[in-house]
């Protein structure tokens, strides 16, 4: 599933808005990083839009043990004391962020580097596990995001620039909140209004028991499999965020290993199939 139109570019009538999250080794690996960005490129040349979500787990990681400040993860998610947030929010919103900016900077594309919090673009309150017997879990300032204000973005995008958002979100009492990365992709393909969702990983897609790529699932399908312990770890919120997305009125979702050659080109210039797609 993906646009079809091979590669001949895009119009006023088939121009897309599509948002792309980064993460894991797309990010640490500058060689993989520089040839996904050669690839957005392409997509945008092909006349769409294009949002970038990025995480950035791996640096933070680095930073926090750097600072001696310990790790705690729950249900797949990163524990955030005040400690915690204030290097989340150096690393992702400085650090990380910017390194992206000036790979796209690099081949003549522009790129504005952003966060949930400027222009009031995402916003957050803090998160609560739906599952009753993890309820009452603080998990400090980690956040969900439930309002959007696209306006920012859309200037960008006006303007032929890439946004660049990394997972951080404002919460209404002005504190900063740490977003699952998945969740602010989802968050930002539904308040920019975007026809498409793409999560580049480090694993070729949703994998069976016997670690073979599921092409496509439902998500009654993904309940059940979450079920039997096969989805588990990071899959888990990933597939939660593709969830969210789809029941939210997003076209298209899939979940593609960023190692593959060519993936982007691929999945949205030739209509090809990759990865696992979501209905």
């Amino acid at each position: 599933m993906g646009i079809d139109h091979g590669e001949h570019g895009g119009n006023g009538e088939d121009r897309l808005r599509i948002v792309v999250k980064l993460g894991g080794s797309l990010l640490t690996d500058w060689d993989l990083l520089h040839k996904m960005v050669a690839q957005l490129a392409a997509v945008q040349d092909h006349g769409h839009e294009v949002i970038v979500v990025h995480g950035g787990s791996k640096q933070i990681k680095e930073y926090l043990e750097k600072l001696r400040i310990p790790s705690h993860f729950h249900n797949g998610l990163r524990v955030t004391d005040l400690a915690t947030m204030q290097v989340v929010q150096m690393v992702l919103a400085g650090l990380v962020n910017k390194q992206i900016v000036a790979a796209f900077s690099r081949i003549r594309h522009q790129a504005i580097g952003l966060c949930g919090g400027d222009g009031g673009s995402f916003i957050a309150r803090k998160y609560q596990a739906q599952d009753p017997a993890d309820a009452d879990f603080d998990y400090g300032f980690v956040g969900e995001v439930f309002k959007g204000d696209s306006a920012l973005i859309d200037l960008a995008l006006e303007r032929k620039y890439f946004p660049i958002i990394a997972c951080i979100a404002m919460g209404e009492d002005g504190s900063y909140y740490n977003i699952n990365a998945d969740e602010m992709a989802a968050a930002a393909s539904i308040f920019c209004r975007a026809a498409r969702l793409i999560f580049l990983t480090d694993v070729p897609g949703v994998l069976d028991a016997n670690h073979e790529v599921f092409p496509s699932l439902t998500l009654h399908e993904i309940e059940a499999l979450r079920s039997k312990g096969i989805i588990t770890d990071g899959m888990l919120p990933k597939t939660r965020a593709c969830q969210r997305a789809l029941e939210s009125g997003i076209q298209q979702v899939h979940i593609v290993g960023g190692k593959v050659p060519d993936c982007l080109r691929k999945v949205l210039l030739r209509n090809e199939s990759l990865g696992t797609a979501i209905h």
